[in-house]
């Protein structure tokens, strides 16, 4: 279970040590699996100021649009990025909401608190919490992402665990907007026939279904 987290101050006080922090490098690729139609729809490198709703989001309560706060959600591979936005049905389907793949690279190196043991840090349990983070409620975590959003604003974001692909997964906040690129590395729906090949390998190393 993880417990609530420290005030801001506390937290300030506990500080980030130089190996509980992951460097996203400019020439590392990030991918994204988002949609083109439908409700709140943002380009592919907005930040979403509407929440919190999902599982880092530092967005005040309550949910709304938060002009002051955006987040952006990527994977270190397309796989990943699969995995988390099709969790709930567990079936790919190529179709609906007319969802694309983006990769990028980003402009400069991201500085990103490692909550999920990605690295040899373990800055989580240090602060007094644990690993539960990535899978507990999303009210608990969206607590932690706050008080980590206010305690250190020279971190970019956060670096976790994907719950279903295992992979690394990041929550950046809108302090990364500098960072992103005027375009993409690549950007494709998920229908096109060029992916067809790297979805249904993905869906079949995640036991997902795939349309």
């Amino acid at each position: 279970m993880l417990p609530p987290p420290p005030s801001v101050t506390d937290l300030r006080s506990i500080g980030v040590r130089a190996k509980e922090t992951l460097t996203w490098k400019v020439r590392t690729p990030m991918w994204r699996v988002h949609a083109t139609v439908g409700t709140h729809v943002l380009p592919w490198d907005a930040h979403r100021t509407w929440g919190p709703v999902l599982r880092f989001d530092q967005h005040p309560q309550p949910v709304g649009d938060h002009p002051k706060h955006g987040i952006w959600y990527g994977a270190a591979d397309p796989r990943g990025a699969l995995a988390e936005v099709f969790q709930e049905t567990r079936v790919i389907d190529r179709h609906a909401d007319a969802k694309y793949l983006t990769g990028l690279h980003f402009t400069r190196p991201l500085r990103l608190l490692d909550v999920g043991g990605v690295g040899d840090g373990v800055w989580i349990t240090r602060a007094g919490g644990n690993h539960a983070l990535d899978s507990a409620p999303h009210s608990r975590s969206q607590e932690w992402a706050r008080v980590i959003y206010q305690a250190f604003d020279d971190v970019d974001g956060i670096a976790y665990r994907g719950r279903f692909a295992g992979g690394v997964c990041v929550a950046l906040f809108e302090r990364t907007a500098d960072a992103f690129p005027s375009n993409p590395l690549l950007s494709l729906p998920l229908s096109h026939p060029g992916l067809e090949g790297r979805i249904a390998t993905a869906a079949l190393d995640l036991g997902y279904r795939f349309l």
